[in-house]
């Protein structure tokens, strides 16, 4: 056996490859970017309507894209409205 091959007493270096180390940037750029996404649509859920005008008025918005929907949305509305005038 050389004394070439033997490591006692020394400290072996270890180098990440370069290519590692572009790889986790990139890793860490793209979980910030989800967790933006995701913080971002979760903000965004306090948009939904609490009352029956609050719900006819967002049928009235989106009747343009999706009319079905919105006569669905609008039925429940008036439904609703129909039960507490009871």
């Amino acid at each position: 056996m050389t004394s070439a091959s033997m490591t006692f007493g020394r400290p072996t270096r270890l180098a990440a490859p370069n290519g590692s180390l572009w790889l986790g940037a990139l890793a860490a750029f793209l979980i910030n970017g989800l967790r933006r996404l995701d913080t971002w649509q979760l903000s965004r859920q306090g948009d939904e309507p609490k009352t029956a005008e609050g719900v006819l008025a967002w049928a009235s918005r989106i009747e343009p894209t999706e009319p079905g929907f919105a006569a669905d949305l609008r039925a429940a509305a008036l439904r609703s409205m129909s039960a507490n005038d009871r």
